[in-house]
This record gives structure tokens, sequence and C-alpha cells, in this order.
């Protein structure tokens, strides 16, 4: 067997004895290899659970979701570590690729909900109590920052200049496309194609220019 690593998610599972939605949960598989690899699910006790689809395939750089149902939930089987291998083989050779066994539990009781769990001391939201003045006198502030912030703001000296080169080019001639008298230098004309390239960026650069 080679040692591909086997990622699964999540790394252990634990089932509840008194809350019946914990009795179904998933596996997933991931696969991010650049080739398609099959799966196999195996357990260590296979009169408890059921699998849907405990072979398959799983293509590259995907992954797939492995239904796991506890069968027999009972007090005797409490506190009894279980456990799923779920191993990969190359698809070609069907030889095992890596392997990743996860371990199971049955608990009694329920699943705690970590936001009803109580620390001791009783929390209350705080409500701001702000005076309309003062609420008058921090919205001043903050517009009159804002214009201050907008009145020293940086001409773009870059985006100027390569607003003037853009415009300086759109004046010269445009190159025909056949052979003309012209009373320009030959080296002034430049193509039409050229010319919507700078077209295209001067009109980026006045955006940029222009915005608040």
């Amino acid at each position: 067997m080679k040692n591909f690593p086997v990622f699964v998610f999540p790394v252990s599972l634990e089932f509840y004895l008194s809350a019946r939605h914990t009795h179904k949960q998933l596996l997933t598989v991931y696969n991010p290899y650049d080739f398609s690899v099959n799966f196999k699910v195996l357990c260590t006790a296979p009169n408890k659970f059921t699998v849907i689809d405990p072979e398959g395939l799983i293509a590259p750089q995907s992954c797939i979701d492995i239904v796991v149902r506890y069968t027999q939930p009972s007090v005797l089987h409490c506190n009894t570590t279980e456990k799923f291998r779920i191993t990969m083989y190359d698809r070609n050779t069907q030889q095992a690729l890596g392997k990743r066994d996860i371990p199971t539990k049955l608990l009694e009781g329920e699943p705690i909900n970590p936001t009803l769990e109580s620390l001791g001391d009783s929390f209350h939201p705080l409500s701001s109590r702000v005076t309309p003045q003062k609420q008058a006198e921090e919205h001043m502030h903050v517009k009159c920052n804002h214009l201050h912030h907008r009145e020293h703001q940086p001409v773009n000296v870059v985006a100027v200049a390569v607003s003037i080169c853009c415009i300086a080019a759109l004046l010269l001639p445009t190159q025909p496309e056949t052979v003309v008298e012209s009373q320009f230098p030959e080296w002034l004309h430049i193509g039409s194609n050229l010319k919507l390239v700078f077209s295209f960026v001067l009109g980026l650069v006045s955006m940029l220019v222009l915005r608040p």
C-alpha cells in the first residue's frame, strides 16, 4: 500500500442515544489529487451501522458525502468506540493508495448546545444613550472630516500624465490602409487599432481621476 494522505471530515463521529437527529451523519471524503480514485468503507461493527454507497469513485479535485446511520442505538452500546476505515484505491490498478480510520462513539443523553451554556453570570446588551445635541455634533464632525479629506486629496499626477499622452496620441493622424500622400511624416501616423487602445486607457484614467 502506498502512503497517500486520505482527507476526511469530520475526523470522528459522535452519536447521542437520546437525540435521534444525530443517528444520521455525514462523512465527507476529499480527493485533492489530479486523478480519479476509488474508495471503500469498512467498519468494525457492521451490525450497528448502515452506510449508503460504501464504495464508489471520486473525481479529481472533488469530494463526496457518505451517509452513516446508527441502526441499533442502545444503552449497552454507549461509550464503546467503533471505527470506520476509508481506503482509497488506484482506479486502474486497484492498488491501495492510503487509508484513514474514523473513530465513532455512542454517548448517553443529548449533545450540549454551546450557545445555551451558562457561565454563572447574567450578561445583557448595553444601549448607548446619546443626547440629540451630541448626535448633531458627531454628525457635523464626520461631515467636516469627509470634506477636509476631499479638499486635501492629492491629484494623481501619474493619471494626469497618462491622460495627456493618450489625448496627444489620439490627435495624431490615422495611418491609412492604402499608401497616400500626407503632409505629416509617416512616423507620426498610428493605426486605428492603436487609437482604440489609447481611447480605452483614456476612459479608465478619466474614471480614476473624476471619481469622488
